[in-house]
């Protein structure tokens, strides 16, 4: 045998070989070696299907290109087909972030118009409150009031008493 001998291919010889042996001499205990041998090949075939890695065989070592993936090759590897649901994730993360962000932005706008808005409204109630303190000061009254024979009182105003009978 050689180093690099795979510990599977060394079973397979010793069963062969005790299968060669079982026919050649008939024993009773040959029905139970030959379910001993049954079910190692099927816990075999169980082991292939369930591997992790990929198998040599039905692996492809063929290089990603343009083509392969235009051409729809690259969904039909195994890699990829084990991973479906993390890029289903994925994208699906993706147009979350994305619809979040559109509404977040949606907010910031009607934010900044409404804040805007409400500058606005501030600048004309101040506009609108010295106005009001501007004619309300008693140089404009003396002045609105110069054509009449009204004039302002050079005596100080006193409070008169009344008896509530």
């Amino acid at each position: 045998m050689t180093a690099h001998a795979n510990p599977h291919d060394e079973e397979l010889r010793h069963d062969t070989q005790t299968q060669d042996d079982d026919a050649a001499t008939p024993t009773p205990h040959s029905d139970n070696e030959a379910e001993a041998t049954e079910q190692k090949g099927t816990l075999q075939a169980l082991r292939e299907l369930t591997a992790d890695e990929d198998d040599p065989i039905t692996h492809d070592h063929r290089p990603i290109t343009l083509t392969t993936v235009l051409g729809g090759d690259i969904l039909a590897n195994r890699w990829f087909r084990r991973n479906v649901f993390f890029f289903i994730m994925i994208v699906a993360m993706l147009f979350a972030y994305i619809a979040n962000r559109y509404r977040c932005q949606q907010e910031m706008i009607e934010t900044k118009n409404l804040s805007d808005t409400l500058l606005d409204r501030k600048y004309k109630a101040l506009v609108r409150s010295s106005q009001l303190k501007e004619k309300m000061r008693r140089a404009y009254i003396e002045d609105a009031l110069a054509d009449t024979t009204l004039e302002t009182a050079s005596t100080p105003a006193y409070n008169l008493k009344v008896d509530n009978e």
